[in-house]
């Protein structure tokens, strides 16, 4: 909580933090990054990202670096716009050169330079729409050119009227004269004006990746790039790969013509002719950010027959293929696609320059557009000499580099199909071209372990499984955009046996937790602990994969937003991490404080006596109750708010119109009140919470010292919801409250307020008659009571603070109500509450009477304060708020904290009593009354849910 605040990407380092790859490295050379241990020495890290593709000749490559330093020693001009730039027309005549190596007898491609890759395409865009509307203008300039050659033919007699109007909208009649024939074209220009407003589309393809500026990242088909932006580009229509009739039939949907007309055989005949609104299409032969597919030599084929029918341009994105990664200068060459545009980026800057291209067929390319785009530092005198350096490096030895690419690549891709081949089970493939690669999982959605299932749920399996390798094997991995499952490898070419022995090591191990589905190996590395725990991998799959016999639906579904973690619960609901102790498993989630969400169980049944049901389904968080207290604490409770809205509204989409606060969880939310999901009812589970503790504590002081009646009782955590209602409801028993909080600011008024509730409802009593119990009796016998009933003062009439000052001014000591913020005054408690949200104990067996009856609501119900009671045989404890199960599912300990078989804490069962009976728009909220808190009791009753008083 007390972390530097950090300004540059403070949320994805945060995400990154939780997975511990927040590391800051300070040296790189080839595949090798180097960060610092605590001892200030340098840890070699393999980089398989390879800057995302960027360093195809690996990091700080000495030649490109020492060239760098050569050009900025020697005052090289980096800026000096509106001049010669020789150096830039080089890398184009070097990238033609390539070109019509890959692709014998294409034309010239024109060079235009950008600074990364998406501003490239966004060049390549701005380009083809450009072209688009020049086209546009010369077919219009055509058509009027066409038309006053009609009209002169008509006048002049050498032509006759069109006697067919059909193609113009609407009932056109075929014009008999000069007059009418005027008309009729000005017609066609109001139609032809009309088509013009018709907008460019584009073409992509599903899986794509291009960018993420405004303009390139409506070419991005993850929704999660692009979906918020829609609104601020242009059409784009996204095709299946390798499915080319999906394009044709785009493209004759979005036809759009316009009329001409011509002089046939002597006639004047109307004509359509195509609108250019096809703008471009825009593919990558291999698509990386969308799972290493490549495309089909045939689907390139078709799709450069259909595109050069309706001239379509083709944009090919080599950005991240290109630079020879797949064994050839273009991967487009291996399908033999020749593109209309060409888009570099990447490793074109040698890993040192930030430097990007475009490149135009000769045919298609428009010079003026040189006049209406430009960039400040695209085509600087630095990169695009270092971009020659890179070009002539990839080159040299005929192309060495490319020929060393496809070899490691295809050593790597070897290895990880035998590796496939080994672990069938796990991997579920194995794709990619050259050094562009990569290893998909099989998909554990639904894996036993819940810390896998959680992760794989979530869309992190890849950074949890990289979070391993970066730990455990110091090997730096990379996921894909839209890809959850997948992992990255893109190392450069210099890559060697020993570091794909190292992969083939680290990937062999994560094979084998995945399939052993022992989190531990996961987690361990996370927790800040020195050996592992369990050095071995251990089988954790259950013994059987049988899936339970399918039942009729329950009549209603039931939410529980889960219980804070400790680290028992942890053990519980993954056995594979047994062997960590508390310590680390605390420590594994605290780092995991941005990912609360844990997957939501299975469903469980329940089944009311009175022949109604429901399925529960629990939705825990990852958060423990250390972290909710410092969410208090700092003023902060919004965060965890926010996390309890995003829970309760999965599982109002699941089905669920009840759903339940674990214990802890309410107090950070107003008990619900703060939650503001329309259709769906929340509790904190209060008032059964209350009922229960006070009906297992009645129990056993009607045992210890015949009822609660004359006795003292005292509170600790009074001036919360819960206590407050505790101290309210029991002052109709007990002589004497003692209320204790916490000594926190606000802590004082709270106990105040409640303080004069109690007096509040007990002059309500008094004043309707009868015989008064409890702190009623003794304050019926104070003057100021007495003058009240002799004046008649109604019982709802603001009296609860008065009382409080006259027992102030007119006794030494308030003899019915003690506020106190230590615990001095338990001393005298005959029975004790606790119901504070500290996640350590509070009680000390000091501060308890002899004989004292311990009433434990604290720390949701698992018995945190049972310590003091086992260090002496006189007092006697009892596990408040919690009920027994007499007709139905029981949920996992380390999920529901139940304290034994057969039971369940409050909280659950009044949400589920609220589902079984549903009543829980007029009972699930509201203040904690006798009245509320009785029906409860009865409604749990009802349905199955007993107190237990032991």
């Amino acid at each position: 909580m007390n972390a530097p605040i950090r300004y540059a990407e403070a949320l994805l380092t945060g995400m990154l933090g939780t997975f511990g790859l927040d590391i800051e490295y300070v040296r790189a050379e080839k595949n090798t990054l180097y960060c610092l241990d605590d001892a200030g020495t340098e840890v070699p890290v393999l980089d398989l990202v390879g800057g995302w593709g960027s360093l195809m000749l690996g990091h700080n490559h000495p030649e490109i670096v020492a060239y760098a330093k050569e050009l900025l020693d020697t005052g090289w001009p980096v800026h000096s716009q509106h001049s010669s730039h020789p150096v830039a027309d080089r890398v184009g005549a070097v990238l033609n050169e390539i070109i019509g190596r890959e692709f014998p007898g294409a034309e010239p491609y024109p060079i235009i330079f950008a600074n990364s890759g998406a501003e490239a395409v966004e060049a390549a865009v701005k380009h083809c729409e450009f072209d688009r509307v020049l086209r546009m203008k010369s077919l219009f300039e055509q058509i009027e050119w066409h038309a006053d050659v009609a009209l002169n033919a008509v006048r002049d007699g050498v032509a006759a009227l069109p006697d067919d109007t059909s193609l113009l909208p609407g009932d056109v009649p075929a014009p008999s004269g000069i007059e009418e024939f005027a008309a009729l074209l000005g017609a066609v220009a109001a139609h032809n004006v009309a088509q013009a407003g018709t907008g460019p589309v584009f073409f992509a393809l599903e899986r794509a990746f291009h960018g993420k500026l405004v303009g390139s990242t409506q070419f991005t088909y993850n929704p999660l790039f692009r979906a918020a932006f829609a609104s601020l580009g242009m059409t784009v229509k996204f095709v299946p790969p390798n499915d080319a009739t999906v394009l044709e039939k785009l493209v004759t949907e979005q036809r759009v013509t316009v009329l001409d007309v011509e002089v046939l055989d002597g006639r004047v005949t109307l004509v359509e002719r195509d609108f250019p609104v096809l703008a471009g299409l825009i593919v990558e032969p291999i698509q990386g950010e969308g799972g290493i597919h490549e495309l089909t030599g045939e689907f390139v084929a078709r799709i450069r027959q259909i595109c050069d029918e309706v001239e379509c341009p083709i944009v090919v994105d080599e950005i991240q293929t290109g630079m020879g990664r797949t064994g050839k200068f273009f991967a487009s060459s291996h399908i033999g696609l020749l593109g209309d545009y060409y888009v570099l980026g990447k490793s074109l800057g040698g890993g040192i320059a930030k430097t990007s291209a475009m490149l135009v067929r000769q045919s298609r390319y428009r010079p003026e557009f040189e006049l209406v785009h430009s960039s400040t530092f695209a085509k600087d005198g630095f990169s695009t000499a270092i971009a020659l350096r890179t070009l002539e490096l990839l080159e040299a030895d005929d192309g060495a580099a490319y020929d060393r690419a496809a070899e490691r690549g295809g050593r790597i891709l070897g290895m990880l199909r035998e590796l496939a081949a080994e672990f069938p089970d796990v991997v579920a493939d194995v794709r990619g071209r050259g050094l562009l690669i990569g290893l998909d999982f099989a998909d554990q959605s639904n894996a036993s372990s819940p810390i896998i299932r959680e992760k794989a749920r979530a869309g992190l399996l890849v950074f949890q499984l990289g979070s391993y390798l970066q730990l455990a094997h110091r090997i730096r991995t990379g996921p894909t955009a839209s890809v959850p499952t997948m992992l990255r490898i893109e190392p450069s070419i210099h890559i060697g046996d020993e570091e794909i022995d190292q992969l083939r090591t680290g990937l062999t191990q994560v094979c084998r937790i995945l399939r052993n589905q022992d989190a531990l190996q996961l987690i361990h590395p996370l927790t800040g602990a020195g050996e592992p725990a369990r050095a071995r991998i251990q089988d954790f799959r259950p013994a059987t994969h049988d899936a339970p016999a399918p039942t009729e639906p329950a009549d209603r579904r039931v939410g529980i937003v889960g219980y804070p973690l400790t680290p028992d619960m942890l053990r519980e609901f993954d056995p594979s991490l047994a062997d960590l102790d508390d310590d680390r498993l605390l420590a594994y989630a605290r780092r995991s404080e941005l990912l609360k969400d844990l997957p939501a169980l299975a469903p469980v049944r329940f089944d009311s006596p009175q022949g109604t049901s429901v399925d529960l389904t629990v939705y825990p968080l990852l958060v423990t109750q250390q972290q909710l207290r410092e969410y208090q604490v700092s003023g902060q409770t919004f965060l965890i708010g926010l996390d309890l809205d995003r829970r309760v509204r999965a599982a109002k989409a699941d089905g669920c119109d009840t759903v339940g606060l674990g214990f802890g969880l309410g107090a950070v939310v107003g008990h619900g009140r703060a939650l503001r999901v329309p259709g769906i009812t929340v509790t904190a589970g209060s008032a059964l919470a209350v009922g229960s503790a006070l009906a297992a504590v009645r129990h056993a002081a009607d045992e210890r010292f015949g009822g609660l009646g004359g006795l003292t009782m005292a509170v600790v955590g009074a001036g919360g919801r819960i206590g407050s209602a505790l101290a309210a409801i029991g002052a109709r028993e007990v002589a004497r409250i003692v209320l204790v909080g916490s000594g926190r600011p606000g802590s004082a008024e709270r106990l105040r307020a409640t303080e004069h509730r109690i007096y509040q409802e007990a002059w309500a009593r008094i004043a309707a008659g009868g015989e008064p119990t409890g702190i009623a009796a003794g304050l019926s016998a104070e003057p100021l009571i007495a003058g009240w009933l002799a004046d008649g003062r109604p019982g709802d009439e603001p009296s609860g603070a008065a009382i409080a000052a006259y027992l102030a001014d007119h006794r030494d000591a308030d003899p019915f109500v003690v506020v106190a913020d230590d615990l001095l005054p338990v001393r005298n408690a005959h029975v004790v509450f606790t119901a504070h949200s500290s996640p350590v104990s509070v009680l000390d067996e000091k501060y308890l009477a002899d004989g004292a009856i311990i009433g434990d609501l604290s720390f949701f119900g698992t018995g945190s304060e049972s310590a003091a009671a086992d260090s002496r045989g006189d007092l006697h404890y009892v596990r408040a708020g919690v009920l027994s199960v007499s007709n139905g599912g029981i949920l996992p300990r380390g999920v529901s904290v139940s304290p034994g078989a057969d039971e369940l804490l409050a909280g659950a069962a009044e949400a589920i009593t609220l589902a079984l009976s549903g009543s829980g728009g007029s009972m699930g909220g509201g203040a904690i009354t006798r009245e509320r808190v009785d029906a409860m009791v009865e409604l749990a009753k009802q349905h199955g849910f007993e107190t237990i008083s032991s």
